[in-house]
């Protein structure tokens, strides 16, 4: 049974995954042909995807007014989930003749996707177009502020949003490991940021790589160049430098989006800021931001010649002993050799040692005990290896010193570690096990066997013949009727299936509730000491109810949409003030903290009353 539901579940999974919408990328204009002197809008839409590194074609023949645009727009038609990102470009045709325009590109789910060309027609320019045409100065100064804008946005931005990239040293030898870490500063000014796309992650070309699990990101403020920023980790590794020169440490590259407050001309002559609170009725404008971490460069050293004899490439602070479990053994029972290296520094990059045995002991390959710490301080612990030998005769035996070289970088030069000789007694044993085989590498795994050969067992079993044949059986019909069971469960379930989906919004109607009462007790938890998560789980709670229980896509939520859905649903006009006054709380005390716990527990409250006086409103 347990199988059957497993490949039903497999069946289902692969239906769903081909029932997903396809992403596709096309271009459009919204007039062709055109008369000279004429506007038009050329859109590139990129459906079912996130989109990023837009790189629009050259617009040769035509004069760029405006752009880009971007705009983008989710559906839920059927059950069935649409999202579309348009970018778009406001032209001037400004000759008569045909033109093209070339292809554009755009990377998503890991592909790069390009729209096809398109052939413009611009006729001759008639009397109106040449009116048109008499306009275009001021448009043209139009579309230069707007440039001078987007400059001024960048240069805005570009000081209060960046990535700086901390190495823990920049000189060091092969083999020595570093860290190096990947900070994101935003500026306190910057209230609304969104995207964070990596599309730039470091490969570290000539190191040996571990990535730090670094759990959840988190902000913390810290203060640069007497500016205080909210900072977070975005990557930390230890790298081991393989080979010499100089090595470059690449970039990290974030692709970001800012709303800032574009003000018109009275306030402008108010003198307020692009970042001003977007509390404000202000005009609000996406600016599309890609920020680069700096490159950097380690110098790493080649170490010294010539290294000795034992060296076979360890570097750090280290430290090595060895021993056996036991000095007095019998013939053909085994024992172990212990090789310990221990400390700091490139510790998972060190090889067993080649140790040399009497020819009397039968040795494996050795089994590698791994206790190894890798952290923001490097990486530290102990390697062991177990050998384990066989003595096949009786007699005294010495295992020659176990000598370990290593380069300390600290003190630039090479240190060996030589351990006392080991000697084993050897007594002979009964003789029974001269020549019996080994099983496994270590002590553990050894199993002593008493004899080599195993006798004969002469003693036969019952055996009869089975007259039953297998056409016709019960077992034959139940194989025979399974795939037809299964393909009617199947059928069933699929018919269920797709009516659940027809039926989404009753769905989020039904669990909308359910929902915000758990992101409430996430909010109740993040109450003592958490100012900023606890409003921003809080204000997400109750949007998120508002977007279910009203059915209103979440993109197309807004205070006044939802406000005009509670009111048509016959709640109070009451209520519906405290619900949009609750969620005015939670954003503003987002960016105006305040360490009053009164305060929040009385915003909490109120979006606990909100709810249950909605929830007996809207059924």
């Amino acid at each position: 049974m347990k199988k059957t539901l497993i490949f039903i579940g497999l069946l289902l999974l692969v239906m769903t995954e081909m029932s997903s919408a396809a992403v596709s990328f096309k271009a459009s204009v919204n007039r062709n042909p055109l008369r000279q002197g004429e506007q038009f809008q050329v859109s590139f839409v990129l459906e079912n995807a996130q989109g990023s590194n837009f790189k629009a074609p050259t617009f040769k023949g035509f004069s760029v007014l405006r752009g880009p645009s971007q705009s983008s727009s989710m559906s839920n038609y059927n059950g069935r989930m649409s999202q579309s990102l348009t970018y778009s470009y406001i032209l001037r045709a400004d000759n008569p003749g045909n033109f093209s325009i070339g292809t554009a590109s755009v990377k998503a789910n890991g592909r790069t996707y390009r729209t096809q060309s398109l052939r413009i027609k611009v006729e001759k320019g008639s009397a109106a177009s040449n009116k048109q045409g008499r306009n275009q100065n001021s448009q043209d100064r139009q579309a230069q502020n707007n440039k001078s804008l987007e400059k001024q946005a960048h240069d805005m931005i570009k000081e209060r949003l960046f990535l700086k990239t901390y190495l823990s040293k920049k000189n060091v030898y092969i083999g020595e490991p570093l860290v190096v870490t990947y900070k994101y500063y935003l500026h306190p000014e910057i209230v609304n940021q969104t995207g964070g796309d990596r599309t730039g992650d470091p490969v570290f070309n000539g190191f040996w790589t571990h990535d730090l699990d670094l759990g959840r990101i988190e902000y913390k403020n810290e203060t640069l160049n007497k500016v205080g920023y909210k900072v977070a980790v975005l990557k930390k590794s230890v790298l081991v430098p393989q080979q010499s020169g100089k090595l470059k440490i690449d970039p990290m590259v974030l692709d970001c989006s800012v709303k800032l407050r574009v003000s018109g001309q009275q306030q402008q002559r108010r003198r307020r800021s692009m970042f001003d609170d977007f509390f404000d009725r202000g005009n609000y404008r996406n600016f599309a931001y890609k920020a680069t971490s700096p490159k950097l460069t380690v110098n790493v050293k080649p170490l010294p010649e010539p290294a000795p004899a034992s060296f076979d490439g360890a570097v750090g602070d280290l430290s090595m002993k060895a021993w056996t479990d036991k000095r007095k053994t019998k013939t053909n029972e085994p024992i172990t050799l212990k090789v310990e290296i221990s400390g700091k520094g490139n510790l998972r990059l060190i090889e067993p040692l080649d140790i040399l045995f009497p020819p009397d002991f039968e040795a494996y390959d050795p089994k590698v005990t791994d206790n190894v710490s890798i952290n923001a301080g490097g990486i530290s612990g102990k390697i062991t290896f177990e050998y384990l030998l066989i003595p096949r005769n009786a007699g005294n035996f010495k295992i020659d010193p176990v000598e370990f070289s290593y380069f300390d970088p600290k003190a630039k030069e090479y240190k060996t570690i030589v351990s006392e000789s080991l000697n084993v007694e050897v007594e002979q044993g009964d003789g029974t096990s001269s020549a019996q085989s080994i099983t496994g590498v270590s002590k553990e795994q050894v199993k002593y066997i008493g004899k080599d050969v195993r006798f004969i067992k002469k003693a036969t079993s019952s055996l009869s013949k089975n007259n039953v044949p297998f056409f016709g059986s019960f077992s034959f019909i139940g194989l025979m009727l399974t795939p037809i069971i299964m393909l009617l469960i199947l059928i069933a379930y699929k018919k269920k299936s797709d009516k659940t989906r027809g039926n989404q919004t009753l769905l989020r109607t039904k669990k909308a509730t359910k929902v915000a009462r758990k992101r409430l007790a996430t909010a109740k938890k993040l109450m003592p000491d958490n100012d900023d998560k606890f409003y921003e789980e809080l204000g997400n709670g109750l949007w998120g109810y508002l977007s279910d229980k009203l059915s209103i896509p979440y993109s197309e939520l807004t205070k006044e949409s939802a406000s005009n859905a509670m009111l048509a649903a016959n709640a109070e006009q009451g209520i519906t003030d405290k619900c949009m006054e609750t969620i005015d709380k939670c954003e503003f005390a987002r960016f105006a903290p305040s360490s009053d716990s009164s305060s929040r527990e009385k915003v909490y409250n109120d979006a606990v009353t909100v709810i249950t006086d909605l929830e007996a409103v809207l059924k």
